[in-house]
């Protein structure tokens, strides 16, 4: 079992460097959106309108959600599986890539470097909605490249280490597990007033999830921040100073080490639905942000990536030689 998950997330990551996230409204990410949101609507009428009524319909919207998406996972994985090993090896591989977004934000904040680059606004804007939760129809240009910085930085965690540790833990399934998380926490986990008691656990949930993969993320894009020969000292004293700074418990890890390695500043006051988010700022502002600072991020993303799948594999190795030898 231990070679099989192995195997099926080779397989997932090479799917995902190879196609990244198909385009559509039948791509399995797009159908767990679309679920959450009509669960969403469905459990706001049907729960009164006080805090402990929403507080629960929070929580029935996580089980209800995880309970849909892992059972269908489970019944695919266990046909296949009964079918032939290859079968299932094939099955999970393609759970894998489904959770797995590498290529998808890689794609995107590139395309945001070359706006940037060629002073085009409005093509800034329409990437960064691509990888960002964010209302960034009035950002300017430095304001859009700083929100590009931050999502790469924090969506290497959520959409790529935060999978493969959890692929690592519980194969495919595993990796479906956690990216149904992170689609709660970005559908209704805002800390606005209308998804205050609403998103409150499934909020608190992905702070969970994502605590031991936000820890490793930074310490893998330390390693890159020197493979890159960017920052690194900085990179060190700012993740040690600026981590906790974030309203998540998780994202300052990464946006820390980004924001050390580049000399940058990153976090500013952010709207989200209309609503005014006050978040703190992260790092020191050597320089003004420049395009070259979002390329840079795109390359410490990647380079983590690679990092996390090649530490995964290094792990699950060691585990099955040990168990081979018990």
């Amino acid at each position: 079992m231990l070679m099989n998950s192995l195997c099926a997330l080779a397989l997932g990551f090479v799917l995902d460097m190879l196609l990244g996230d198909p385009a559509g409204g039948l791509y399995p990410l797009t159908l767990i959106k679309k679920l959450v949101k009509a669960l969403e609507n469905t459990l706001r009428k049907a729960y009164a309108d006080s805090p402990e009524a929403q507080n629960m319909a929070g929580v029935m919207l996580i089980v209800m959600t995880l309970v849909i998406c892992l059972g269908i996972s489970a019944g695919i994985l266990l046909v296949c599986y009964k079918l032939s090993v290859v079968a299932g090896i094939i099955a999970e591989g393609i759970l894998c890539w489904i959770s797995i977004s590498s290529k998808y934000m890689r794609i995107s904040v590139r395309g945001v470097f070359r706006a940037a680059r060629s002073g085009n606004i409005v093509s800034a804007r329409r990437y960064l909605k691509k990888i960002s939760c964010r209302d960034v129809d009035s950002l300017d240009m430095d304001e859009a490249m700083r929100c590009a910085v931050e999502s790469a930085s924090e969506n290497t965690i959520d959409w790529i280490i935060a999978p493969i540790f959890w692929i690592g833990i519980f194969g495919g399934m595993g990796g479906i597990f956690c990216r149904c998380v992170n689609i709660l926490d970005n559908t209704v986990g805002y800390k606005t007033e209308e998804y205050r008691h609403f998103g409150k656990y499934p909020a608190a949930l992905d702070d969970v999830v994502m605590f031991f993969p936000a820890r490793i993320a930074a310490a893998l894009m330390r390693l890159d921040v020197s493979f890159l020969s960017l920052d690194g000292k900085n990179a060190r004293r700012i993740y040690r100073r600026d981590r906790k700074k974030s309203l998540s418990p998780n994202s300052g890890c990464t946006q820390s080490v980004c924001a050390g390695a580049l000399g940058i500043q990153l976090g500013s006051d952010e709207y989200y639905g209309g609503q005014l988010v006050r978040r703190p700022v992260i790092g020191i502002p050597q320089r003004p942000i420049e395009p070259s600072d979002v390329y840079w991020a795109n390359q410490l993303s990647c380079g983590t990536a690679a990092y996390g799948v090649v530490l995964c594999f290094i792990i699950k190795t060691a585990i099955s030689v040990a168990v081979a030898f018990i």
